[in-house]
């Protein structure tokens, strides 16, 4: 980093404190969403991140440059910073060392991937809040980051989206992909194929179906459940007579699968 930039960060009377002063004020800057500050020049890493955060109460903003990021922090106040390696004027450990030397509170968690064992203890020692590993799993690093982040409000990660190749179950609305076309549901099958894409190739028994599909209702009857993994089934293209989806194992309950996309020979005519 420059030394007028660096300068610049370390003078109290900066532009960057006075909006920083400014934006910590401001409490309800964003209500219910995570604002969170990503410094990670691994663009692969980013857009799989990125792509977690679809559909979630998240705000993030992205600098490949640490030094680019300095400036964001100081300009934005995000509720948490999700620093990894980054290339640039300055060093990712550098980073975190003014940052905590200014701010003593604000969230950073530092993403490690397997052999940063001497990145991991640098960061700790400079004052990360937590190490990670990385590649991130993101459901479980939005859980986190909300717990560690200094909200008054209350974030709701949302569940994320079920992904079984030619079958994605949306996380949080009645709806589900099937080689790329949407289907809406109503909630209770909706709910159905969740609890199945959630446990692809388990055995599923009928009353632990009826128990989580009905807890309020514990006398829901056979019938009911019957009619719903027939109409699942036939959203899903299944036939009812020999089901490939949702097949049942005799005396146990069912089991859910993605069966492939069986393709058909074109019809050979002889002349």
């Amino acid at each position: 980093m420059t030394g007028s930039a660096l300068g610049a960060w370390e003078s109290d009377s900066s532009q960057f404190h006075t909006r920083r002063r400014a934006c910590l004020a401001n409490k309800g800057r964003v209500q219910n969403r995570l604002a969170v500050l990503v410094v990670d020049h691994d663009a692969d890493v980013v857009h799989q991140l990125l792509d977690g955060f679809t559909g979630q109460p998240v705000e993030p903003r992205v600098c490949p440059d640490p030094a680019e990021a300095l400036l964001v922090l100081g300009r934005t106040c995000p509720d948490a910073v999700l620093l990894g390696p980054a290339v640039g004027k300055l060093d990712p450990i550098d980073f975190l060392t003014i940052v905590r030397a200014d701010d003593p509170d604000v969230p950073i968690v530092v993403g490690a991937g397997l052999g940063s064992g001497d990145f991991a203890a640098r960061a700790a020692e400079a004052g990360a809040t937590a190490v990670v590993p990385r590649p991130y799993r993101t459901q479980q690093l939005l859980a986190f980051l909300g717990s560690v982040a200094p909200k008054t409000d209350t974030v709701e990660i949302r569940p994320m989206v079920i992904d079984l190749g030619r079958l994605r179950v949306d996380g949080a609305v009645p709806q589900f992909w099937l080689d790329g076309v949407l289907t809406q549901l109503p909630p209770m099958e909706f709910l159905m194929l969740r609890y199945f894409a959630e446990r692809p190739g388990a055995v599923v028994s009928r009353n632990e179906l009826v128990a989580a599909l009905w807890a309020d209702r514990p006398s829901a009857k056979s019938n009911t459940l019957n009619v719903h993994i027939m109409r699942l089934r036939k959203r899903l293209g299944d036939d009812d007579h020999n089901p490939t989806w949702i097949r049942v194992v005799r005396g146990l309950g069912y089991q859910f699968a993605v069966p492939p996309v069986v393709s058909r020979s074109p019809d050979v005519h002889s002349d």
